[in-house]
């Protein structure tokens, strides 16, 4: 779309050409304000959303290059969704079976999923069926893709911000009447580590007050 690569999908349950927002300004597309809103018909009731504006932009399918307006609208996954006004000017046959094919002007349009989708990819979204070893390899990806997110949290502070912030009381002489909380004696000693753990870290200092406000330990 616009000389970038999209991820599209070919929908005949949907009437319109849609691009997703997120695609449209990421990729610079120039958009237009619509004179009014237009509300999108969903097949079930309560969705509100609106279309505010379009673009018009040349897209490459297979082999040939198509100039069509695009509702820009807020779509997941997909970048591009073609729909029943497009699939039926362009003469398209779908077919179900198996991975799926369609042909759009007498062109196979090529569906194979290694062109498209990583097998993990494929995998994931039912293409392709999941193995207990591909359970394990894939684990195994993530733990070490995300790192930062699954191993155990430094005890340490984080870096200072350039701006930090503070709680300030609307009244610091204002004293509170409340039920002093406790901790069942089946978790105190998971209390005690967790307080050991944010001390050691610098989390938490000891000190001494008039009176606290009780929080909640997770």
């Amino acid at each position: 779309v616009g000389g970038a690569k999209a991820r599209c999908l070919f929908d005949s349950g949907c009437e319109g050409i849609i691009m997703s927002s997120e695609f449209a300004q990421a990729t610079g597309i120039r958009m237009h304000k619509l004179p009014e809103p237009i509300r999108i018909q969903h097949a079930f009731r309560g969705s509100r959303a609106k279309l505010y504006y379009t673009a018009t932009m040349d897209i490459l399918v297979g082999q040939r290059m198509y100039t069509e307006m695009f509702n820009i609208a807020n779509i997941n996954y997909y970048d591009v969704m073609l729909g029943a006004l497009f699939l039926r000017r362009v003469k398209a046959t779908i077919d179900f079976n198996g991975l799926g094919s369609i042909v759009i002007n007498g062109e196979m349009i090529d569906n194979n999923p290694p062109v498209w989708l990583t097998s993990e990819e494929a995998k994931i979204h039912g293409i392709l069926q999941l193995t207990k070893d591909d359970f394990s390899c894939l684990q195994s990806q993530w733990k070490e893709k995300y790192a930062d997110l699954f191993s155990d949290i430094p005890l340490e502070l984080p870096p200072m911000c350039e701006v930090n912030h503070r709680i300030k009381l609307i009244d610091p002489n204002k004293r509170f009447n409340y039920r002093l909380p406790k901790c069942p004696e089946a978790l105190q000693p998971q209390l005690h580590a967790k307080i050991d753990q944010y001390l050691q870290a610098g989390w938490w200092e000891p000190t001494s007050a008039s009176q606290a406000m009780p929080k909640l330990c997770i």
